[in-house]
């Protein structure tokens, strides 16, 4: 991979990350009833309205950028054929990042917004009729990333990449675990949140500089 998409998908991630963080950052008390889990977790219970145009033209613009990070991590494969392959992977993991992202901050926005002016009950049953209506393409969404990471790890171990076999254990998969696993012991909190729903970005930056710092790209 070129340095040039590397920085591009960096550049991204720090994008669609911010409004990740600002969907997250909020007061982390659970919410009672029976509501997209996003927002039972604590979610979107204070989303100011600012943030919704914040948050999407971040990811409009962020998917830009990341899509070139992303498509071009098929430059570590070997074989012409396996490069056709993990470019269509990870574009599909690229379209399926911005679904993800439209579709969580689409339900925060609503309830949040229903919740200040309307009432809790009513926020409560449009978050489950929206999450009856998104959640098909929510769980294809997480398939086609959940596909894309692991199969860069299968690739990867098998030697059919230019990496080594150990950055197997290192790809970004790694550090989104990594990432998630210390929101979730550090005390609750806004920023435990924040950082919580930043995992995914912030994982896939840290495996790109990374790479960049080892020089391989």
């Amino acid at each position: 991979m070129d340095k040039k998409y590397a920085i591009q998908g960096i550049i991204g991630c720090v994008l669609f990350g911010i409004g990740d963080w600002l969907l997250g950052f909020v007061n982390p008390d659970k919410v009672e009833g029976d509501t997209f889990y996003f927002i039972a977790a604590g979610h979107g219970t204070d989303y100011a309205d600012w943030k919704i145009l914040v948050t999407m033209v971040c990811a409009v613009i962020g998917v830009l950028f990341m899509y070139q990070g992303c498509v071009h991590i098929a430059d570590y494969m070997i074989d012409e054929k396996d490069k056709a392959g993990a470019a269509r992977v990870f574009a599909f993991l690229t379209y399926a990042w911005l679904v993800l992202h439209f579709i969580v901050t689409i339900n925060v926005f609503a309830y949040s917004y229903i919740c200040k002016n309307v009432g809790s009950e009513e926020s409560a049953l449009m978050s489950k009729n929206i999450d009856k209506v998104f959640s098909p393409a929510l769980y294809i969404a997480y398939f086609l990333i959940a596909i894309a990471l692991v199969d860069f790890i299968i690739v990867i171990a098998r030697g059919r990449t230019t990496l080594k076999k150990r950055e197997a254990f290192f790809t970004p998969l790694t550090w989104i675990l990594i990432i998630g696993l210390i929101s979730m012991i550090i005390p609750v909190s806004a920023f435990s949140k924040g950082l919580y729903t930043f995992c995914m970005n912030g994982g896939m930056i840290v495996w790109l500089v990374r790479e960049i710092c080892r020089g391989e790209i």
